[in-house]
């Protein structure tokens, strides 16, 4: 069901939606606490070059023979990264205001790194209650949830924290899914060039992205015209990047390749319920979202958008499954879900009648299932990392730890607060 916001609220919409995107942006910048990871590192840089020299290779960054980390690599004469090139991209506002301002952009990577990620996580958390309103969601649960999405989630303790790939894609998901429920056609084609942009940025995001485009084969044909047009847009870029600098259209513009030796078997509830990345481990609360999946989105009858949604989680599990590492390398949270948080709030707005709202229990226990999911990516936010991906040893190389109740990150995480606090006493 779609519904605009209340036609008798107008200001109480607007400045909704101006807090709950300053709000989360004060929260997510406090401490100015970035954390990237060894992935990140060229993408931090990217904006630099970009500002600088208008190109996307680092070769003014290292001497000749100088020794690299693994995020960067040669292709041909060229030093490029490793990964795709849209989240540092995404930097270059931030970067391009900074050097106007004579700030040193080197020295100032971290800070400004962070205020570039915050700026997203908090415009993804106003487009967030947008589409929940335009889903019929009464306002005062829409701006529930949307605080929900904003400090439940990996969007608080992840996204907002390192220049990594998920934060982009979840923003890009957000503009692609309110553009779809708007239902104006000029507005409806542009969701083409989100739901693209998804794909350039991660090209794992064709897991969610191929259904989202069978939904509008199937029911909306009529305009999937407009929209493989503006589709086309990032997949120009795309094509010119990966022809420049890597010298085939094979690439995607990456030098990362597929390796699908995974074991499904251990995968798909590692990253559901594993106590070291679980889903529904670091975001309980969305355990009410799968229910609707499972209970409600089979049934004739159900929202034909929301089924296909949940399609691509399935089929994103499932590729992942096979992945190399399941668990996402060292990082907080379920990372290989981050981009389904939009998706699975929507979820949880579609369900709250049935499972949430109907009984005391569920009520109660949706309360107690926030207040962890909060305290959880807090101690992501403020408190992480403990060492665990590292001490004893490498998560990578003993995936096992990753099921030990007793000892995460969370359990650690947890311990370090309370002997901060203790200390403070």
């Amino acid at each position: 069901m779609r519904s605009s916001a209340p036609a008798d609220a107008p200001r109480g919409v607007r400045l909704a939606a101006a807090l709950l995107f300053a709000v989360p942006f004060l929260v997510y910048i406090a401490g100015f606490r970035y954390m990237g990871s060894g992935d990140t590192t060229a993408s931090e840089l990217l904006a630099v070059s970009l500002v600088r020299e208008g190109d996307f290779d680092f070769d003014e960054f290292f001497e000749p023979g100088e020794e690299m980390p693994y995020a960067f690599t040669r292709s041909g004469d060229r030093i490029v990264n490793l990964y795709t090139v849209v989240p540092g991209m995404m930097n270059v506002p931030v970067f391009l205001a900074a050097d106007l301002a004579g700030v040193d952009l080197e020295a100032s990577l971290p800070v400004l790194n962070k205020i570039s990620m915050s700026l997203l996580a908090a415009l993804s958390v106003t487009l967030m209650f947008r589409i929940l309103l335009k889903a019929g969601t009464p306002f005062r649960r829409a701006v529930l949830l949307s605080l929900v999405y904003a400090f439940g989630t990996l969007v608080w303790s992840s996204a907002a924290r390192g220049t990594w790939q998920h934060g982009p894609s979840i923003l890009f998901l957000c503009a692609a899914i309110l553009l779809l429920l708007d239902g104006r056609p000029r507005r409806e084609a542009w969701s083409g060039l989100f739901l693209a942009l998804m794909c350039v940025n991660r090209p794992a995001n064709v897991f969610l992205v191929g259904p989202i485009f069978l939904y509008l084969l199937l029911h909306r044909r009529r305009r999937l015209p407009a929209i493989l047009a503006t589709a086309l847009i990032p997949l120009a870029f795309l094509a010119w990047y990966s022809l420049e600098y890597w010298g085939s259209l094979l690439s995607l513009g990456q030098g990362q390749h597929g390796k699908f030796w995974g074991d499904p078997l251990l995968a798909v509830p590692g990253m559901l319920v594993s106590p070291a990345r679980g889903l529904l481990v670091f975001s309980p609360v969305f355990a009410f979202s799968l229910v609707y999946m499972v209970r409600v989105l089979p049934r004739r009858g159900a929202d034909s958008l929301h089924r296909w949604l949940a399609i691509g989680f399935a089929v994103t599990l499932v590729g992942y499954a096979f992945w190399e590492r399941w668990s996402g390398g060292h990082c907080f949270g379920y990372r290989y879900l981050s981009e389904f948080i939009p998706v699975l709030t929507l979820f949880l707005a579609a369900g709250w009648d049935r499972f949430v709202a109907r009984r005391r229990w569920t009520r109660a226990a949706f309360w107690v299932a926030v207040a962890a999911s909060v305290y959880f990516n807090f101690l992501g936010a403020f408190v992480f990392p403990s060492g665990f991906d590292h001490i004893p040893n490498d998560i990578d190389f003993h995936p096992e730890r990753l099921w030990t109740v007793g000892d995460t990150e969370l359990t650690r995480c947890h311990q370090r607060l309370v002997e901060f606090v203790s200390s403070r006493l």
